[in-house]
């Protein structure tokens, strides 16, 4: 499970999350949509920890990890799509 508890990220004076909570459950799939420039991967770096929040935590339950998968067009072409998952 992951948790997001008082979430919050700003770039000087501007404000990209304020307080946000979550958790997110075993057994459901979830995405995260939203306009070019909404901050769809500024949230994804945060829950993996490539950048870290203004104040508050996210919590990935111990023994479980999270995946991401970057969106890069050429980086995988020589590899099937299941190893690219694996590989996460």
């Amino acid at each position: 499970m992951i948790t997001v508890n008082n979430l919050s990220l700003q770039f000087g004076k501007r404000v990209l999350y304020k307080d946000v909570n979550l958790k997110f459950t075993p057994g459901n799939c979830y995405g995260i949509i939203g306009a070019n420039g909404a901050g769809k991967s500024t949230f994804l770096k945060l829950l993996s920890g490539d950048i870290e929040p203004t104040s508050g935590i996210v919590e990935i339950t111990p023994g479980e990890r999270l995946a991401v998968l970057q969106q890069d067009h050429y980086a995988y072409d020589e590899v099937e799509v299941l190893r690219t998952v694996i590989m996460g």
